[in-house]
């Protein structure tokens, strides 16, 4: 049950050492809130749903994520 809310509502998929996200949102949720570990490491993350389908973009510790995934790196830090 944990797995297909995971991958099937919250669209989260690891690939190897990156975090795919392909969200299927109700409308009516407006943000949603992820913490996601990865072996020692803490990723603190935040959907916001614009209405739309899919993911517009991907902003990583600030930055903007061209490839629109989440780089998992186990540096015992919590990102955002």
């Amino acid at each position: 049950m944990y797995r297909l809310l995971t991958e099937s509502l919250l669209g989260l998929r690891l690939e190897v050492d990156r975090l795919h996200l392909k969200p299927v949102l109700p409308d009516s949720w407006k943000s949603l809130k992820i913490h996601y570990r990865y072996r020692e490491t803490f990723h603190h993350i935040t959907l916001r749903n614009n209405g739309g389908k899919t993911v517009t973009r991907v902003v990583f510790d600030g930055e903007e994520r061209p490839d629109k995934t989440i780089p998992l790196i186990d540096d015992h830090r919590s990102t955002t």
